[in-house]
């Protein structure tokens, strides 16, 4: 049984990654292998209902895509006597989400990369929805790591796309000088209204979701995303063949960060990339 909190592209590309892996590893679906899908469309109250249905139906794992799918599908399980298995991918911080518990986090990186694009930077405008666990624990992170930076940090919440375009007019409003959101499932599915924002004001959008920065961000760092899916795929195989224990298996970290460009979206939002990211970067310019 696979669950995903919503179409997002990001979303999608890990899972995809997921069932490639799984096929090189011999599990190729419609031959020996049965995927039931849930998606909840961006309603977290969906998630519950797709992760009893999958138990009532008898599945043999659950693969859960985004935080509060994982969150869905432990609550379903975890007083079962013998509960469903769980492998989780695009988790930011499984710690603070009650998934596991040793901290981790890795923002840092981001944050350079914006004081490489313009060290002159002073307020970053940022984008989150509370109610998802992952973007409060990593709101918490950059609140920590703006203010060890000298950086102010002006923060709009939202609790669905459709409040997007005016939260981030919101922001756009108290003379920040970059727009931010991390891995947010209901800013991403709703990104879109704030490059429109972003060009509108000419100001540059560098976040943690890559498929903006196809839709008009200036750049994104995140990990990689093919990587998450292709990590969980490998430890799915181990359990289907019998040789990994999930209870005693560590969290994998993705350790594979990429950068995204998009040097029409830079432009349209006053920046110049520095060369120094352009080298690195994967160029996604239209």
């Amino acid at each position: 049984g696979m669950m995903v909190i919503s179409s997002v592209p990001a979303l999608e590309t890990v899972q995809e990654s997921f069932i490639e892996t799984l096929a090189e590893g011999g599990y190729v679906e419609g031959e020996n292998l049965t995927i039931i899908r849930g998606n909840a469309e961006g309603d977290i109250a969906t998630l519950n209902t797709i992760a009893q249905q999958f138990i009532d139906e008898g599945v043999d794992l659950i693969v859960t895509t985004s935080t509060p799918a994982a969150q869905a599908a432990l609550n379903a399980t975890k007083d079962m006597p013998n509960p469903v298995p769980i492998v989780f991918t695009t988790v930011t911080d499984p710690y603070a989400a009650g998934i596991a518990t040793a901290p981790n986090e890795h923002l840092e990186t981001t944050f350079d990369t914006m004081l490489e694009i313009n060290p002159d930077i002073a307020v970053i405008g940022h984008l989150y929805n509370p109610a998802e666990a992952n973007s409060a624990a990593q709101t918490a992170a950059v609140e920590r790591i703006a203010a060890e930076r000298g950086l102010t940090l002006e923060i709009a919440t939202v609790s669905n796309s459709s409040e997007i375009k005016t939260a981030a007019e919101s922001l756009a409003a108290r003379g920040i000088d970059i727009f931010y959101f991390t891995q947010d499932s209901t800013v991403a599915s709703g990104s879109e209204a704030v490059v429109q924002v972003a060009n509108d004001n000419r100001i540059p959008i560098i976040t943690n979701d890559i498929p903006t920065v196809a839709k008009g961000g200036a750049v994104a760092l995140g990990a990689s995303l093919r990587e998450d899916g292709r990590v969980a795929g490998e430890i799915a195989i181990g359990f289907l063949n019998g040789t990994l224990d999930l209870a005693t298996t560590d969290i994998q970290q993705v350790e594979v960060f990429d950068f995204f460009i998009n040097r029409a979206g830079a432009a349209a939002q006053g920046i110049e990339l520095p060369q120094s990211l352009i080298d690195r970067a994967i160029d996604q310019t239209p």
